[in-house]
């Protein structure tokens, strides 16, 4: 496997003006059209393309316009919708920080393994050993902390949720293997960016998010927190493949010395 940096074409103001126009878009996806807050579980936001955007940015424009993508449309959203509602929480922000940095490198990375058999291995396995620490950890345990309230599980909840998590996360194997896209030579296979969500989602969102999650709501809200995040990453990762395949349709000329 030889590595190589993803490079683009783009002039510096053009990057400085497509950096504006990425924070206004992701704050409006992360803000507006999000599912924030949920009542059970109310440090889980379900967003509809904005840490795909995030990623996106980082992409085309490198890590440092990505940075200021991921924080500034964090400070901006909660400035413009939540700042009457909730205290500021720095650890957030370094989430969509941590995001629009890295996924640059993440994808430099996996764009650059040729082996499609060793990637869709990587992913299923991965992918299979989360879903079954999920479920167990929902089957063995009685109880779960959520915003300092202990909440007792059920026999249906223990049915339901290994049940429906399984249903999603096969979903997503077989979108893995299946889903082809709409453009007919992208920058980007669709496996490669499924692989590289994965990667960002998990590490960034999952682990290091629900870490800082836990500091900002309380240490003892870590394990719904990240339990949460984890049946969330299973449809992140199939929103975040379709609107990057469909974002870099419009952009690949822009794109150079990538590996397909």
């Amino acid at each position: 496997m030889k590595f190589r940096f993803i490079k683009t074409n783009i002039p510096v103001i053009q990057k400085i003006c497509l950096t504006g126009l990425f924070i206004a878009l992701s704050m409006i996806l992360q803000k507006v059209i999000a599912v924030n807050y949920i009542a059970a579980f109310p440090f889980v936001r379900l967003s509809f393309g904005g840490p795909a955007l995030i990623m996106f940015a980082s992409i085309l424009l490198g890590p440092v316009y990505g940075t200021l993508v991921g924080a500034g449309s964090d400070l901006l959203g909660y400035i413009a919708f939540d700042i009457k509602a909730y205290p500021l929480y720095p650890q957030i922000t370094a989430i969509y920080l941590l995001l629009g940095f890295l996924s640059y490198f993440v994808f430099s990375f996996v764009t650059s393994i040729k082996n499609r058999k060793l990637i869709l291995g990587v992913e299923i396995i991965s992918l299979s050993l989360i879903w079954i620490a999920v479920s167990l950890f929902v089957v063995l345990n009685n109880e779960i902390t959520v915003m300092y309230t202990t909440h007792h599980i059920d026999t249906i909840v223990k049915i339901l949720v290994p049940s429906i998590s399984g249903l999603i996360f096969a979903g997503l194997v077989i979108f893995s293997v299946l889903y082809k896209g709409k453009d007919e030579n992208p920058v980007f296979s669709p496996l490669h960016i499924c692989f590289a969500s994965f990667i960002c989602d998990f590490f960034i969102l999952v682990l290091f998010g629900s870490t800082m999650k836990a500091l900002s709501f309380g240490t003892a809200t870590f394990m719904a927190i990240i339990l949460c995040q984890a049946l969330v990453m299973f449809f992140n990762v199939m929103l975040d493949t379709m609107f990057i395949s469909i974002f870099q349709k419009y952009t690949k000329k822009y794109f150079c010395g990538v590996y397909r």
